[in-house]
């Protein structure tokens, strides 16, 4: 899995798509939409942006995010996660909106710690933060 972040309109979906590209030459990323796609749509996404709109569904929901992501990585491990931070700027006065904001700041953590490769992209530059040994 490789995690791409950065700020709200930063060019993180290119980036993706950029990276897709060159470790699928030829081919074109199938991209799912997490704000509105169904699970399924996830387990065969090779990017997923908007990740934390995701986040927020199943906050919005009641369901726990924690173990339906470690699921859909278990059966999509090669997707490529893109979503926003959030944990800049003022803190919201909502109660519902400070649960979302600090739940896609730990899942960032989280996702980190197991992702593959991690880049953090502002102003449409992707700067890769983490690589996995052995990997180009």
């Amino acid at each position: 899995m490789i995690l791409i972040t950065g700020g709200a309109f930063q060019g993180k979906l290119e980036a993706a798509e950029q990276i897709y590209k060159i470790q699928n030459p030829g081919k074109q990323p199938v991209v799912a939409e997490g704000e509105r796609a169904e699970t399924g749509e996830l387990h065969k996404a090779d990017i997923i942006c908007h990740f934390h709109l995701w986040l927020k569904r199943m906050l919005q929901e009641g369901k726990d995010p924690y173990p339906m992501a470690e699921t859909l990585l278990k059966g999509n491990p090669d997707v490529i996660l893109v979503m926003n931070q959030l944990g800049c700027g003022i803190v919201p006065m909502d109660r519902f909106d400070r649960e979302y904001r600090e739940l896609t700041g730990r899942m960032g953590c989280v996702l980190a710690r197991q992702a593959e490769e991690v880049y953090l992209v502002n102003c449409g530059i992707a700067k890769r933060l983490k690589q996995e040994p052995g990997r180009s």
